[in-house]
């Protein structure tokens, strides 16, 4: 057995997707994050794989690919594409950060609600 083997449990660094050897964990967490939402727009919609590479103009063999997270060799803006090609809207936004450094957020947009009545007057 080697000594890795046997050195028992391993304290991560708190990020996973550093731990896992990812040269830019932010960047792949946005990616993670754009891929789950094309994925997601997919299963709502009960869509084929083929009919989304025909709407995005992307190949098939591409929407499986992003569809189960290999998503490392795609750039954000070209996810962001798919995205759109299914009717999503996509926005970057900029706000101050609430310490010295700011961060990286991908985040899904909250469902669309029906707006709450006025009560009368």
């Amino acid at each position: 057995m080697t000594d890795k083997e046997n050195s028992g449990p391993v304290r991560g660094s708190g990020d996973f997707l550093k731990d896992m050897g990812y040269s830019d964990p932010e960047e792949m967490r946005v990616k993670f994050a754009l891929a789950n939402m094309i994925a997601l727009e997919i299963d709502d919609r009960h869509l084929k794989q083929a009919e989304v590479a025909r709407t995005a103009g992307i190949s098939q063999s591409d929407v499986s690919r992003i569809v189960n997270g290999v998503v490392k060799e795609y750039s954000i803006f070209r996810l962001m594409r798919v995205l759109t090609a299914l009717g999503k809207d996509v926005s970057i936004g900029v706000s101050d950060a609430t310490s010295e450094r700011g961060m990286i957020v991908a985040a899904e947009p909250a469902r669309a609600t029906a707006p709450t009545p006025l009560p009368p007057r």
